[in-house]
């Protein structure tokens, strides 16, 4: 196992489902990092460095089989932002035992090392100083957050960005929710190519 390195965790946890997107509904892991370089207003995840710990790439292998006790050998790795820390060191020991590695990113950083499924989550909104979205990304999957600031053309803009399979719409989840559902649902309707996504975990009840 590679040595040196001490990755900032908020937390590794499952066996789960994954909740979003193409793959919601499989059962996995989750590592999540902590830190993020945006402050989006409606985001629902506590990825703050308070009460993360660092782990080494081997601690952080061992603990994912641990939790991955139905063997579903799929590990979710987001956060905060899973690029600023993910390498290659890392991610060749977590390929090594056997997982299939899906990220969840917002499309500011081209990830440091393998990566089996990258879903890009743009939010250039929020956006502050010189971040841009990054440019060379394999994308396997686009999700946006469907709130006030996002219509047709904002959809048609990303559909040109990234050339994938697969494009979802997600309400976001905040004191509006059923105004966003009500305008994801004709947003995917005048964009058939999209598809509506909802957080499977949240209505489920699952972590």
């Amino acid at each position: 196992m590679p040595e040196g390195r001490r990755y900032l965790v908020k937390e590794m946890f499952g066996p789960t489902l994954q909740g979003e997107g193409a793959h919601a509904g499989r059962p996995c892991v989750f590592l999540r990092f902590a830190a993020c370089n945006l402050e989006c207003t409606f985001c629902d995840t506590d990825f703050s460095v308070e009460g993360s710990r660092r782990y080494a790439a081997d601690e952080i292998v061992q603990r994912l089989l641990e939790l991955d006790s139905n063997a579903s050998r799929m590990v979710v790795v987001t956060g905060g932002e899973p690029t600023l820390q993910w390498d290659a060191p890392l991610a060749d020991a977590v390929k090594a035992a056997g997982f299939r590695i899906h990220m969840e990113s917002n499309g500011t950083r081209v990830p440091g090392g393998h990566v089996d499924w990258l879903t890009v989550s743009p939010k250039p909104r929020f956006h502050t100083g010189s971040l841009a979205l990054a440019n060379d990304l394999r994308v396997s999957e686009v999700k946006v957050i469907i709130d006030g600031t996002v219509d047709e053309v904002t959809l048609d803009r990303y559909a040109a960005r990234y050339a994938c399979d697969h494009y979802f719409a997600q309400p976001c989840m905040d004191d509006r929710y059923e105004e966003h559902l009500a305008k994801t649902i004709a947003l995917v309707q005048a964009r058939p190519r999209w598809r509506l996504s909802v957080q499977l975990h949240k209505i489920l009840g699952v972590p």
